[in-house]
């Protein structure tokens, strides 16, 4: 099957989902809300987004400049862009956003494919631990002021973050630590795993083939190595990172608001990097399976109903996702990137390369 195929068959499955969803909701009270909403502080959140786009290519570049390759300027802009648009137009280009970033920064720039990639996976791990720290402070000041879960929903809530937080944590200590110890262990979980799910998917059996799960695990544990590295350039990052996580979650902010229906900021940065750590639907941008997500998990844990969470939710990705395709598109366009020539996110299988 060709990528165009593959990103056409995606979108479809995509719409689909979200279209069950919206049926299920109620299409007139969701159109309702819609109906309702102020473009005047919609358009806030549009800006929102384009500054987070901004502060992480400004930490990729920044990381980028301690490998002794200095990058810049506008083609380096469009570059990220491009490579922002490869990894949310491309099924399961969410998991191989390092890999989608760094062609294209490579592509583009004088900075070779290994800086670029350790560049990009170095940071793609500092923003997951961003959005844990963020998510952790949010989910407390809900607690604090009583405007969060209670009663067993919020174990639930607090025995997944605290899940979710060992697990990186245990991963990444025993990458810096224990690498020997973390690749075993991780060959043996991709071998109990390639049979059954390569039933289901031809391209999982080549996914958890042992080099490749080698790969991974080497790539990982390097850009956890940096962190001992350039502490300043790391440090800044980080703060780059929380700025543009911080933007790009005001969307969603903005978005409740704009149909008269506000929410805490705190939950809008509780909800979002605990949908996003799991939303794992393998299809263009987590298509149907967020948007679920996200307004299922705002209604439970918000005084809203589910048709306001989920105009609100539609409304955020308007401009979360939508938006950034568009202007990450206009950027590949400019720098005839195009969805064919990008690199496979996973290994093809062999009925892939017939």
């Amino acid at each position: 099957m060709s990528r165009r195929v593959q990103v056409v068959a995606g979108f479809a499955l995509a719409f689909l989902a979200v279209g069950g969803f919206l049926w299920t909701v109620g299409p007139a009270a969701v159109a309702a809300q819609l109906a309702s909403a102020d473009l005047g502080i919609l358009a806030v959140g549009f800006l929102a987004v384009l500054a987070a786009m901004g502060c992480w290519s400004e930490a990729v570049r920044r990381l980028l400049g301690s490998t002794a390759h200095s990058v810049g300027g506008h083609r380096y802009r469009l570059a990220y862009l491009s490579g922002e648009f490869l990894k949310q137009v491309l099924p399961m280009g969410q998991s191989g956003g390092p890999v989608l970033m760094a062609y294209t920064i490579s592509r583009e720039t004088k900075a070779t494919y290994e800086s670029s990639l350790a560049a990009a996976s170095l940071f793609a791990f500092l923003n997951v631990v961003s959005s844990l720290v963020l998510a952790v402070g949010g989910l407390l000041l809900l607690i604090l002021t009583r405007r969060g879960p209670t009663g067993a929903l919020l174990r639930t809530v607090l025995v997944a973050m605290v899940a979710v937080t060992t697990v990186v944590l245990a991963v990444t200590t025993l990458a810096v630590y224990r690498r020997p110890f973390l690749e075993r262990v991780a060959l043996r979980v991709a071998a109990a795993l390639r049979r059954p799910v390569g039933r289901v998917s031809s391209r999982a059996d080549p996914a958890l083939a042992p080099d490749v799960v080698r790969d991974v695990v080497a790539t990982y544990a390097d850009s956890v190595g940096q962190l001992a590295g350039d502490r300043r350039r790391v440090a800044t990052a980080v703060t780059l990172s929380l700025v543009g996580w911080f933007c790009f979650l005001l969307p969603l902010y903005t978005s409740f608001l704009a149909i008269g229906r506000p929410v805490p900021y705190a939950l809008v940065v509780f909800v979002i990097p605990v949908v996003t750590l799991l939303n794992v639907v393998p299809l263009p941008g987590g298509l149907g399976g967020f948007e679920v997500a996200l307004a299922g998990v705002t209604a439970t844990v918000s005084p809203v109903d589910l048709p306001t969470a989920t105009a609100a939710v539609f409304l955020f990705r308007l401009s979360n996702y939508w938006f950034l395709v568009l202007v990450g598109g206009l950027a590949a366009a400019s720098l005839s990137v195009g969805v064919r020539d990008a690199p496979p996110v996973v290994p093809a299988s062999d009925e892939d390369r017939v």
